[in-house]
């Protein structure tokens, strides 16, 4: 069971209390998606927030379709607001 690693910024870095949160991992988890779905599942202040945002895998924005990453880490960016 390898765990998937969460990079938060802004308002999911205040929300979690923390930059980076690892999750355990089971054998259904094969996309972004899941993966985020996993996050909503275990850190439920979090989910209202997580729809909102892009998903990142080194410096390339992966769609929640798009496999998990070899590294297993996901940053997530709030979308910014502002002029």
């Amino acid at each position: 069971m390898d765990p998937i690693v969460f990079e938060l910024y802004a308002n999911l870095e205040r929300l979690a209390g923390t930059r980076e949160l690892t999750v355990p991992a089971h054998g259904s988890v094969s996309t972004v998606g899941d993966a985020v779905t996993l996050l909503a599942g275990a850190r439920p202040e979090l989910a209202g927030s997580l729809e909102r945002c892009a998903c990142v895998s080194g410096d390339t924005i992966v769609r929640r379709a798009d496999p998990l990453p070899a590294d297993r880490r996901i940053a997530l960016l709030p979308p910014v607001a502002g002029g």
